[in-house]
C-alpha cells in the first residue's frame, strides 16, 4: 500500500513539475512576442519619421491621425510591459520546476528503496511525510499554471515519454564500463 501511494505521489509531482516547465515555455514565448511588438511599434512610432512619411502619402489630417494612433499603440505596449511581466513569471515557473524536480527525484529514490526493501517501512513512511511537507512548501508559493500548460505537459509525459529513457539511451550516455550488456 505504501509503495502504491508513493508511486501516485511521484506521478503527481512529475506532472506538476512538467506543467511548470511548460508554463515557463509559454511565458518565454509571450515575453518574446511582447518585446518584438514593442520594438516594432516604437520604431514605427517615432514621430518625425511617421509625420514625414504619412505627410507624403496622406493628406495632413489623416497623417496626424495615423501618427496619433501609432503613438497610442506604443503607449499600450509600454503599459502591457508593466502589466504583463512574462519574464518574471517565466522565472518563477522555472524556479518552481527546479524545486519540484528535486522532489520528483527524491520520490523516485524512495520507490527504489521500497521495491528493493532496503528501507524499513517506518523510515519509508517518515521519508514520505517529509517529502509531502516539502511539496506543500513548494506548491504553497507556486504561481498558477494554465490548462494549456497542463495539456502540453500531459502530451509530453504520455505521448512523447519525456521522463522515460530506454536502456540503450541510458547506456549511450554512460562510459562503457558502466553500460548494461545489450544487443545492438
Amino acid at each position: 500500500m505504501l509503495l502504491n501511494q508513493v508511486r501516485e505521489l511521484y506521478g503527481r509531482i512529475a506532472y506538476t513539475q512538467k506543467t511548470h516547465e511548460k508554463q515557463a515555455d509559454i511565458c518565454a514565448m509571450s515575453s518574446r512576442r511582447q518585446r518584438v511588438w514593442k520594438f516594432v511599434l516604437t520604431a514605427v512610432g517615432s514621430g518625425t519619421f511617421l509625420a514625414s512619411l504619412f505627410g507624403l502619402l496622406l493628406d495632413p489630417q489623416w497623417a496626424s491621425l495615423a501618427t496619433s494612433f501609432i503613438a497610442v499603440l506604443v503607449t499600450a505596449a509600454s503599459l502591457g510591459d508593466r502589466t504583463f511581466r512574462y519574464g518574471e513569471e517565466m522565472q518563477q515557473h522555472r524556479d518552481t520546476a527546479a524545486l519540484l524536480w528535486n522532489l520528483r527525484e527524491s520520490y523516485l529514490s524512495l520507490i527504489v528503496d521500497l521495491k528493493s526493501e532496503s528501507l524499513p517501512l517506518d523510515q519509508a513512511r517518515q521519508k514520505r511525510d517529509e517529502l509531502q511537507k516539502a511539496a506543500q512548501a513548494v506548491l504553497k508559493d507556486a504561481p498558477r499554471t494554465t490548462p494549456q500548460a497542463y495539456a502540453m505537459a500531459q502530451s509530453g509525459l504520455k505521448d512523447k515519454e519525456d521522463l522515460t529513457l530506454s536502456t540503450q539511451e541510458i547506456d549511450l550516455m554512460l562510459p562503457e564500463a558502466l553500460r548494461e550488456d545489450w544487443e545492438h
